[in-house]
């Protein structure tokens, strides 16, 4: 009850001074006061034009907030620490009166687009870069249209509410497969017959400009004088499990560890493994493909340490 009492009392626009406002306030009434002082009707005239000044700069400003809709449309995959592109829908329901010169940002001032000018009935996608620093469930409250337009004396703003939620997943990269000092499987790359990037030669061909030239066959090039590529065996399908032993305390080790594990994932599926996930709640047995990818990093935004006796570690462990 007292929310909605609250919701009620408050005011449809935000309205603070700027900086030049403010000096222009001054100004206005250190003429007033020489004006009531002396009589003389040419200040009196001066503090009229200001007065009207600052009425026509409130009755610009509400026109141009007038009819503004703006909503927020976020990219499949939202990475921590990553900065991510998203599109501001912004709308001008108006008929006849175009919108000058006004920001669209979150509610706490921290991402926004500017836009300078929108016609009436038009829509505008304009694009803008969020930062998440934090993994898991993020919360948007709504965004805020504000404007200083014409004069830049006051600021005044609206609320667009817009609750919604979205998943951050954690970072990867943290962690690259460069680190790994060897191989997880016991037995070593195995190949299978058929082409692939990684396993032994497979053979040569003519080379073609489309071609990487760091797979020129110089050797063979040399004797016959032809640019020849190498052609590589195709690995079989390696499985690996990343298994993270999420004990202990929260904080910020616990989320090193978190990206840590998310890095792990992600540089053995780039390199075509088949990954799985263990943790101390749950396992997620082995597959490949994209699909697989978002529910692993899916369980770590949202994993949280559990108590244990054992210390918090990340490993990968070769099937």
């Amino acid at each position: 009850m007292n929310g909605k009492k609250r919701s009620r009392l408050k005011f449809p626009r935000s309205l603070s001074i700027t900086r030049e406002g403010k000096w222009y306030i001054g100004v206005l009434l250190i003429i007033g006061v020489a004006a009531v002082n002396t009589g003389n009707n040419l200040l009196y005239l001066v503090v009229a034009t200001l007065l009207s000044l600052i009425i026509i700069s409130g009755i610009m400003s509400e026109s141009t907030l007038r009819g503004i809709k703006a909503r927020r449309h976020l990219p499949p995959l939202l990475f921590k620490g990553t900065t991510s592109r998203v599109i501001l829908k912004i709308s001008n329901s108006k008929k006849r009166f175009p919108s000058y010169s006004f920001n669209v940002t979150e509610l706490d001032g921290s991402t926004g687009a500017y836009v300078l000018k929108l016609g009436p009935g038009e829509t505008s996608n304009v694009s803008a870069e969020y930062t998440f620093h934090k993994r898991g469930i993020h919360r948007f409250s709504g965004l805020k249209v504000s404007t200083r337009f014409p004069f830049g004396l006051f600021t005044k703003g609206k609320e667009e509410p817009l609750d919604e939620e979205a998943l951050v997943l954690p970072s990867i990269e943290r962690w690259q497969f460069s680190q790994s000092g060897s191989q997880p499987l016991s037995a070593g790359a195995r190949t299978t017959s058929g082409k692939g990037e990684s396993g032994g030669l497979y053979g040569l061909r003519e080379y073609t400009l489309v071609d990487d030239a760091r797979r020129i066959h110089w050797k063979s090039a040399a004797r016959s004088e032809r640019l020849l590529l190498k052609e590589f065996e195709k690995e079989s399908d390696e499985k690996v499990i990343v298994v993270f032993e999420n004990t202990g305390p929260a904080g910020e080790s616990f989320e090193d560890l978190v990206d840590e594990a998310a890095g792990m994932i992600n540089a053995y599926m780039e390199k075509g493994f088949s990954v799985g996930l263990r943790t101390a709640s749950s396992e997620i047995p082995p597959a490949p493909g994209r699909e697989q990818f978002i529910m692993l990093l899916r369980e770590l935004a949202l994993i949280s340490p559990v108590p244990g006796q054992t210390s918090p570690c990340v490993k990968v462990v070769g099937l």
